[in-house]
């Protein structure tokens, strides 16, 4: 499974769960695999509290669910060098025109250039005009 995470039941109960159409449990104190993408909607996911009769929550129904922290760290460190990677290729658009520009200081150039009379926020057109950079 690509970017598959391991997903903690934290809890001392067993838990379990419906979600996009699967159920999913997990024993108390042991985890499960899953695509990280899939787990972060899986752990966000909303499922209430049960009650008892005396109206106190009843444990077994707590979501203690988390990712395995070291799986979390590799996914994060792969897609921050992926980012990377993508940043030689970034584009940069003018998001009055949509004229796209390879460096962030050629859009500036151009808005400095082509929009700054259009520019509401007062306190941008200010730092735009009084840059000497550009």
């Amino acid at each position: 499974m690509e970017n598959a995470v391991r997903v903690w039941n934290r809890n001392t109960y067993p838990y379990s769960e419906k979600f996009r159409g699967k159920e999913y449990s997990i024993p108390a104190g042991k985890c499960i695999e899953m695509s990280y993408d899939e787990a972060v909607l899986f752990l966000g996911s909303f499922t209430p509290i049960v009650r008892k009769g005396d109206g106190t929550c009843d444990p077994r129904s707590f979501k203690k669910l988390e990712i395995d922290p070291e799986d979390k760290a590799a996914i994060r460190d792969q897609r921050l060098h992926m980012i990377d990677k993508d940043e030689k290729e970034k584009v940069f658009v003018c998001h009055a025109c949509s004229k796209e520009f390879l460096t962030k200081k050629g859009l500036e150039k151009h808005i400095k250039d082509k929009h700054m009379t259009e520019m509401v926020d007062k306190e941008a057109y200010k730092e735009m005009h009084d840059r000497e950079d550009i």
